[in-house]
């Protein structure tokens, strides 16, 4: 009999359900919801994979296909198998974030085994520091430990076993949902409805609990409501606790009503009880698990406490992690600070949009308190900063303006996983090669939070397409100055060879050149256009203008350069689907500028100097009725430079 029982173990392990995502074939149920998410379906591989790689599949065969058959009950917005949640539904919004958050803690206990020898040297992990010897709290603990050291954005100790919430009908809206479950929250025997109201607060997304007596009740306030009708059944709710019944206790949750969606109360069920799981306020690491006996007797059971890596440990586990996690920022701060001033000119509208608070926390955390969690194994699931390199070179802003912004950004990247990777290599006994690895994740991903991604780029898709560095030969000869190579490269036909070898939103090869005379010498020597547009709409004049290249300058008025050229319309670069305050581009560059006005803002005296002396005129105006001069103010620094060339331009 226990030989039949193996073998029937051993058939469902090859073919049976626990082993297999469900997304080959014709998926149905949860699974088709599931697969039609690329992230999700991307964590259910993972799950079959983190299966396959459990050292003891047989006896976790049963307990995988109870995972799998709870999904539904753990997540009440997957109302039934058909019709689907629709797509950009609230309910559709919310049952994926639940199942994400399953998905993720299921793999984290599959793959704790090898996660914790992974990191054998981490002092810090959550622990149990009241509540031992309860089974619930060393079930929790466990859990808790798995998922802390899994590569999910945020812990989730509670899989199955939290109890979900689902849109209410005629309340909230996708922005702003209203979720409800109905829950015994109080150990009564009376299951109550409890809503969460969420929202925002100064960027950060926020959640409030309140609680109905009856399903009467709110029916009745739903009735009774005025409009904006969420606003009134809220104020008809009562408190899930009284704040002011527990002052002395350490959840947030118990402090304030109105709290971070990153660290909002979970609910969940054990032994037929209902218990909270809550961070603590202001002690990273530090999470309660509490059994409400009503509003006003709140009762802590369990309490986990982790050591967060800032120094020097203080005496106790609990007094270390009051502080909080940090990373240096004494030294940090600043590079990082350069870092993100030099990516803006990077992104596609020439600034960096700050992420919100919520988001920049929790990078923040992941970064010092679990930085495996950066770890991104799966192109799609976050933005890369990789994709500013994909925006320098695979759409072609690699003029010699873009070139040069391009060197700052990477000398600041470089800055700032120097000054970072000390912090990975002694806080988390880290080989050195593994710790710049770490920086490098955390200050690309600093960078991705605010860059803008253009949905029609195809190039996104991809880091360096293949064959993108034959078709940039010649750009990259011209900005690096290689004149053999690039005179070798035009052939007999140097202007027709130059106009194949220039992509559609190249730069012209005379413009790339500027930096290099030599080389700018030879392109206008072989009958290249020094008046020639680029997709900036700027000639070579007028990039020469803005990088104060008075040597290039020089050279392409000695070859026809016409001083008083209006700049044309610019190749727009921005994201239809970002931010709104992103795209506003580079600040009021209007067509019809010519190169004096850009000279008035960046350049030298000198070189305002040299384009008067050949005709250029300061009274000309561009499209925004504005001459050379209103440039002026834009100027930053050399007061006298300026005094200067207001007096030339007068």
């Amino acid at each position: 009999m226990l030989f039949g029982l193996l073998a029937a173990l051993v058939v469902a392990l090859a073919a049976g359900p626990a082993a297999a995502s469900g997304c080959a074939g014709k998926p149905a149920g949860v699974e088709r919801l599931v697969c039609s998410e690329p992230s999700l379906a991307a964590l259910a591989a993972d799950l079959d994979e983190a299966f396959a790689e459990s050292r003891d599949r047989i006896a976790r065969t049963v307990e995988q296909e109870n995972w799998l058959r709870g999904r539904r009950a753990a997540c009440p917005a997957i109302a039934s198998p058909k019709p689907d949640p629709l797509p950009g539904s609230a309910q559709r919004e919310v049952a994926l974030a639940c199942l994400e958050r399953l998905y993720r803690q299921r793999i984290a206990v599959l793959r704790y085994p090898l996660n914790r020898a992974a990191w054998p040297h981490v002092p810090f992990l959550p622990r149990l520091v009241a509540g031992a010897g309860t089974r619930l709290c060393e079930d929790l603990e466990q859990d808790l430990v798995a998922g802390f050291l899994g590569r999910g954005a945020e812990v989730d100790p509670l899989g199955e076993r939290e109890i979900g919430f689902a849109p209410q009908p005629g309340l909230g809206d996708d922005e702003a949902p209203v979720l409800r479950a109905d829950i015994d929250v109080y150990n009564s025997g009376k299951p109550v409805p409890v809503l969460a109201w969420i929202g925002e607060r100064n960027g950060t997304k926020t959640v409030e609990y309140r609680v109905f007596s009856s399903p009467g009740e709110l029916l009745a306030a739903i009735g009774r409501g005025g409009e904006p009708l969420s606003d009134s059944v809220r104020a008809a709710a009562h408190p899930l606790v009284d704040p002011a019944a527990s002052a002395s206790e350490h959840a947030l949750f118990l402090r304030a009503p109105v709290v971070p969606a990153a660290q909002q109360p979970r609910f969940f069920a054990a032994d037929g009880q209902v218990y909270v799981l809550a961070p603590a306020a202001g002690e990273t690491g530090d999470l309660g698990v509490y059994r409400l006996s009503g509003p006003r007797q709140p009762g802590r059971l369990c309490l986990f406490a982790a050591q967060a890596p800032t120094g020097s440990p203080g005496p106790t586990p609990r007094r270390e992690a009051a502080r909080g996690p940090q990373i240096d920022a004494a030294f940090a701060a600043p590079v990082f600070a350069a870092l993100t001033r030099a990516a803006g000119p990077l992104t596609p509208t020439g600034r960096f949009c700050r992420p919100s608070v919520e988001a920049a926390a929790r990078l923040g955390s992941a970064a010092a308190w679990r930085p495996w969690a950066l770890d991104r194994r799966r192109r799609g699931e976050d933005p890369l900063a990789g994709k500013l390199q994909i925006y320098m070179r695979n759409r072609a802003l690699t003029g010699p303006e873009m070139a040069r912004d391009y060197r700052a950004y990477s000398a600041a990247r470089a800055a700032a996983i120097a000054a970072l990777a000390p912090f990975y290599r002694d806080k988390f006994g880290r080989s050195p090669a593994e710790a710049e690895r770490l920086a490098a994740l955390y200050a690309d991903r600093l960078v991705a939070l605010g860059f803008e991604v253009d949905p029609d780029d195809d190039a996104s898709l991809v880091l360096f397409d293949p064959g993108y560095a034959d078709e940039q030969k010649a750009e990259k000869a011209a900005l690096a100055g290689d004149s053999a190579n690039l005179r070798a490269m035009l052939g007999e036909h140097p202007k027709e060879q130059a106009e194949l070898l220039r992509g559609e939103l190249d730069e012209p090869l005379v413009s790339d050149a500027l930096f290099h005379p030599d080389t700018l010498d030879m392109l206008l020597g072989l009958g290249l256009d020094p008046n020639e547009r680029g997709p900036s709409g700027h000639t070579p004049l007028m990039i020469a203008a803005r990088l104060d290249l008075v040597a290039a300058a020089r050279l392409l008025l000695a070859h026809g350069a016409v001083p008083d050229l209006g700049a044309g319309d610019a190749v727009a670069q921005t994201d239809r689907a970002g931010d709104p305050a992103c795209l506003t581009g580079t600040g009021g560059d209007a067509p019809g500028r010519t190169a004096l006005s850009y000279a008035a803002e960046f350049a030298s005296p000198e070189f305002v100097r040299l384009l008067l002396d050949h005709g250029a005129s300061p009274q000309r105006r561009d499209s925004a009725g504005r001459r050379p001069a209103d440039y002026l103010k834009r100027r930053r620094g050399d007061n006298s430079g300026t005094a200067k060339i207001a007096a030339m331009l007068k």
